[in-house]
């Protein structure tokens, strides 16, 4: 998904922080201001302009956790659930080209 129609689409609605939790000071403590345990990575949240979660990438039943980076189908369902819940400027298209563009990036990477 690190293309530039992507990463177009994506700055359309997003400001991307990374944490790097070996190197960053404070970094744990962003992430247990949105969860109470670790859940492996990469794990995402997309937050409001308050810093409120609107939702992460911890499913919520706690037996399936953290869809990390998208690769099953369901876990690409709910990635595109996370997009949906989070969207104030993509449109139901930019999310179906979102999902399509994930979901052939794991077909070609899978397939190596």
């Amino acid at each position: 998904m690190a293309t530039k129609d992507v990463a177009k689409l994506l700055d359309k609605e997003f400001v991307m922080a990374n944490l790097d939790y070996d190197r960053g000071i404070g970094a744990k403590e962003i992430e247990r201001r949105y969860i109470d345990k670790d859940q492996g990575l990469p794990w995402l949240v997309f937050v409001d302009g308050d810093y409120k979660a609107v939702i992460n990438s911890t499913r919520p039943d706690p037996k399936l956790g953290n869809i990390g980076h998208p690769n099953t189908a369901e876990e690409v369902a709910y990635f595109k659930v996370m997009l949906e819940k989070a969207k104030k400027h993509l449109t139901d298209a930019d999310i179906t080209y979102l999902i399509d563009s994930l979901v052939a990036f794991n077909k070609a990477a899978n397939a190596k």
